[in-house]
């Protein structure tokens, strides 16, 4: 009686479910090149200003244009700090930075050193890489009442935690363009 009781003043019972929807992703991205594979497609969120994306990618590399076949899962977090500029229909984001997580796939690429190589043989782990990027974006905002409501393309100069720490001890053998990579996108913003 109790119990029956403790119930009613809170107003809650145990048959009560509160529903947890996902909302689907505001926009979809797909990239070449960038560290995340040959060709990568991702999806995901903006915050309600525009000026923070989190994203999901999953990458591909086939072993003709590698050497090997990979497969990545990679996170990337865009920060875009300036004011974007209209000119004409066109909107341009002058200024993106941000940070990738990237994860290859595979029993032969490790997180930590398997126990057959002495500690600390590799200095990094071979699955997983962090990235500092920088770019900018061109958008064209599309009719309304359209799945697809933006169109815009992307690019990004970024480099790898490994390639940078290199660079910095070996600055005498490594030239800057030794460490940058490039990537060209699409992104789809979704209505």
């Amino acid at each position: 009686m109790l119990l029956f009781s403790l119930l009613l003043i809170t107003g809650k019972t145990f048959a009560q479910k509160k529903s947890f929807k996902i909302k689907p992703p505001d926009h979809i991205k797909v990239q070449y090149g960038g560290g995340l594979g040959f060709i990568s497609i991702g999806a995901g969120y903006s915050t309600r200003n525009e000026k923070l994306e989190g994203d999901l990618y999953y990458g591909y590399l086939p072993k003709n244009i590698g050497g090997v076949r990979i497969h990545s899962i990679s996170g990337k977090i865009t920060w875009i700090p300036l004011h974007s500029v209209r000119i004409k229909k066109y909107r341009v984001e002058p200024l993106m930075t941000g940070l990738i997580v990237n994860y290859s796939l595979g029993k032969e690429y490790f997180s930590f050193d398997p126990p057959y190589y002495p500690y600390n043989y590799y200095s990094f782990p071979t699955a997983i890489h962090s990235a500092l990027f920088l770019g900018s974006r061109i958008g064209l905002n599309l009719p309304p009442n359209t799945c697809v409501n933006r169109l815009s393309l992307y690019y990004e100069v970024l480099s790898f935690d490994r390639e940078i720490i290199s660079f910095i001890s070996n600055t005498k053998s490594l030239q800057v363009g030794d460490i940058i990579t490039l990537s060209l996108g699409l992104k789809i913003g979704l209505e």
